[in-house]
């Protein structure tokens, strides 16, 4: 009887640990994720995930609960509310605003002798990353600053050099970066949508007998989702090469 008692057991503990570990990363698909200390609602809970945040698996377990890494954390969640990321291969990048993601390889152009600025307002449903490009009368049109702003969140780009300029705009949640050929790329994974300002923005000086303009702009980005609810910033849809481009 002492036997059998002590096979069960080991079967037991066993058949609750039943896949091998593993590497992958998954998404929360929830709009709120509760990690805990154990495998069971009973246990503490350690932290609380997000829709989009990214975890990595380390090992299943055959009741439904997944041990999982998040940022260093480990803890355990159901692994029904997780999706498989589908872009594994793509680096995931958290910038703060007012950041350059460091996959776009420009010189950053400055004049720190003019006083200007485009202030951007960001809405609250989306990230953007917004690229100041010069015109060229010659076609070959250059960016001089990019620039990473989280939603609900301001930044001023200043001390912009004379001259004639427009914006590529990019939205979305999660932005990632790749290297393809040697060549960097970074996209937003979820909700992207990639716009091209039709609008110039001249900074250059304007002198009139003693007086002297400096000008500056003001544009507020969002994701429109009602027809009444639209931006005065006139844009084109563009591709997502064109973006990178």
């Amino acid at each position: 009887m002492k036997s059998l008692f002590y096979t069960l057991l080991i079967l037991a503990a066993f058949q609750f640990k039943s896949f091998a570990q593993s590497k992958e990363r998954y998404i929360v698909a929830s709009n709120v994720l509760n990690m805990r200390s154990g495998p069971g609602k009973e246990n503490e809970l350690i932290h609380t995930l997000e829709i989009n945040d990214i975890v990595t698996l380390i090992e299943k377990l055959n009741n439904g609960w997944w041990l999982v890494n998040y940022e260093g954390t480990e803890g355990y969640v159901l692994g029904k509310l997780l999706s498989k990321d589908r872009f594994n291969d793509w680096d995931r990048k958290k910038y703060s605003t007012g950041e350059t993601p460091d996959c776009e390889n420009i010189i950053p152009e400055y004049d720190n002798k003019i006083n200007n600025f485009l202030r951007i307002n960001v809405g609250s449903q989306t990230d953007v990353v917004v690229k100041l490009m010069k015109k060229s009368n010659y076609g070959d049109d250059i960016c001089i600053r990019i620039v990473f702003i989280r939603s609900s969140q301001s930044f001023d780009i200043k001390n912009i050099p004379e001259g004639n300029y427009y914006l590529k705009i990019a939205y979305g949640k999660d932005w990632r970066q790749k290297v393809v050929d040697n060549q960097c790329f970074g996209k937003f994974m979820s909700n992207a949508h990639y716009e091209l300002g039709k609008e110039k923005l001249d900074y250059n000086i304007v002198q009139k007998g003693d007086y002297v303009t400096v000008p500056s702009f003001e544009l507020s980005l969002d994701v429109i989702r009602t027809k009444s609810n639209k931006s005065n910033f006139n844009t084109n849809k563009i591709s997502e090469a064109i973006f990178n481009n």
